[in-house]
């Protein structure tokens, strides 16, 4: 398992500590693994995730059919700015041909997803045997 790298000269290295207090992205042969590390995702939290998953999609050179798994192990509670995430993270991983998995969600935070049909765009893993399957 190795941290995910982009490879980009011009990146600046305060940002990069400031994206690290949100989101931790490793790169696997057959996919993405985004973990999300803070307990809130809210207004200031969801454009810095989705921004920086988006980054990691295009310059990972992975081929169609890879697949992009979103641990939410670390989250207890999500505001309309959040689920508005999911949808747009599901969005990019279809534009880039990935598969959408989401791994790690709390209770309420599926019963949040089911209320609002969220789980039908993403594949709710419940195991962790299974991501070494999905991610290779």
């Amino acid at each position: 398992m190795s941290l995910f790298d982009i490879t980009s000269t011009n990146r600046d290295s305060t940002r990069d500590n400031a994206l690290a207090q949100y989101v931790a992205i490793e790169r696997y042969p057959k996919g993405l693994y985004a973990r999300i590390t803070c307990p809130t995702i809210g207004q200031r939290e969801a454009p810095v995730i989705s921004a920086e998953i988006a980054e990691a999609i295009a310059s990972s050179n992975l081929p169609k059919g890879s697949s992009l798994v979103i641990d939410m192990s670390a989250v207890t509670m999500l505001t309309s700015m959040g689920l508005g995430m999911c949808v747009d993270l599901r969005n990019r991983a279809n534009t880039a041909k990935f598969r959408p998995y989401l791994t790690g969600a709390s209770r309420s935070l599926l019963d949040l997803f089911r209320m609002m049909k969220i789980d039908r765009l993403y594949t709710v893993v419940f195991r962790r045997e299974e991501l070494g399957q999905i991610l290779g």
